[in-house]
Formats: structure tokens, sequence, C-alpha cells
């Protein structure tokens, strides 16, 4: 089956059966089954088949497909959290900023580029054309280019994407610049590449259990597990603590 609009409806019996759902894809396409199956007694059995995977890999689940699908015998049901912007569920992260503006310049080019060279492409331009917020988290003001929120606590302690060793512990990871400087932006990305980012006094990083952001701006583009949709302010990001049933 694919996802498309009549997803909801078919999957609908299968749910309220309480029956285990395994998904092939991408954290897009397990992102949109996980939010029909969150809050419910069915199970979802994340299986590896995009470019990224991160959900399954931070799961420790086999990227190799056939070993993923072999592992379901004698796999155990887990309940984790998943977290939400303004009620849109999501299961990895979601942001403000330089990543929404990097996805859409992305989504306009890549049938012409293809999908890495357009992420690059979509990448520089979307530094090159820098936009800024002004948000208030708490009592705090702060003037940023970008805010990553992520579902559980991310680390950004080796090389590659930031990752997650336990997605059950009820909390939110904040990342945002405390720049605008696109020299200062490429070397807090550098940093958290080698695994230096708490060195710098430009990321502010968090643990949090809820977040509100207020902006300027009645509505921001929002990305939320490679979605982007334009979302009124505030923004009221919490978690839903051990809300999805997951088979690994």
């Amino acid at each position: 089956m694919v996802i498309d609009d009549q997803l909801e409806a078919t999957l609908a019996p299968f749910i309220a059966k309480g029956a285990m759902i395994a998904v092939v894809g991408g954290d897009g396409t397990i992102s949109a089954v996980a939010n029909l199956v969150v809050g419910t007694k069915a199970v979802l059995a994340p299986l590896p088949g995009g470019t990224l995977n991160h959900f399954t890999k931070d799961l420790g689940i086999s990227q190799e497909l056939d070993e993923a699908i072999k592992s379901l015998a004698y796999s155990k049901v887990h309940t984790i959290d998943v977290a939400e912007v303004n009620k849109h569920i999501f299961i990895n992260n979601s942001s403000i900023g330089l990543y929404p503006s990097s996805l859409r310049e992305r989504d306009k080019i890549e049938t012409t580029l293809g999908k890495w060279p357009a992420a690059v492409f979509a990448s520089v331009r979307a530094l090159v054309r820098l936009r800024t917020f002004t948000v208030t988290i708490g009592k705090e003001t702060f003037r940023t280019p970008f805010v990553f929120v992520g579902n559980n606590k991310y680390a950004l302690d080796g090389l590659g994407a930031p990752v997650r060793t336990r997605l059950n512990q009820g909390v939110l990871s904040v990342f945002m610049a405390k720049t605008v400087s696109r020299l200062a932006l490429l070397k807090i990305t550098l940093f958290a590449l080698v695994g230096k980012a708490h060195l710098l006094t430009d990321l502010e990083v968090r643990t949090v259990s809820s977040l509100t952001i207020k902006m300027k701006r009645s509505r921001t583009h929002v990305s939320y597990d490679g979605e982007v949709r334009k979302l009124p302010s505030p923004l009221s990001y919490s978690v839903r603590k051990k809300a999805l049933r997951v088979r690994y």
C-alpha cells in the first residue's frame, strides 16, 4: 500500500483490532503511519526503506531489509514517546528557520537535479538568503536563524547526524543558534560534525519537557519529520510519553 489520502481509511479496521502494522519506508513514510497508530493498541513495526532511516537506526533495527524482517520473529513490543507541535505528531524532530527553508527550496529543484545535489544546493541557498526570527522561550528573547526540537535527547558527539540512544525519556532536545552570522553558522555545523558542539557559545542546547516559541510573525513554516507546513504562532511543543507501541 502507498501513502495517500486513503491511508487512514485503509488502516482504520486494522488499528481498531490492535494489529501489528509493518511499514517499509523512510522517516516520512513511517511518521505518516505512526500518526495514525499513536495512542491506540495497534503496534507499529518500522522497517528501513528510505534514504536516511534515522528512526529505524535510532531503534537499533538492522538496515538490511531482509534481516530486519527476520528479526520481527523474536522482537518485542516497546512503548516509546512521540512529540508534537501544535498537535502535529512527529517521531524525530521539528525545526523553524534554515531547515524548512532548504526543504522548500529542495522540493522545487529535486526533479531536475536529483535528491542529493538538490539538497546541497538548497542548503547553500538557504544560508545565502538567511532569514532570522525573534523568538521568545520562557522569559528569554533571542534572534536566531534556526531552532531545532528533537523527540527525546539527541547527541552531537561524533561524525554524522545527531543520534538518540533512547526514545522513552519524556523530554525534548532544543538546539538554537544565538548568532546571525553566516560564518558562525558554518562553524557550528563543523563543530557539530566533529563532536565539539559543546565548546560553542553560539549554540544554545537545552533539554526540556515542553516548549512554547512565540514569534512576531503570525504564521511561519515549520518542518517535522521532513514535512513542511505553515503553522500559527505560538508554537507549542510537548511530549506524549509512551504513546506509541513499536515492535523492534
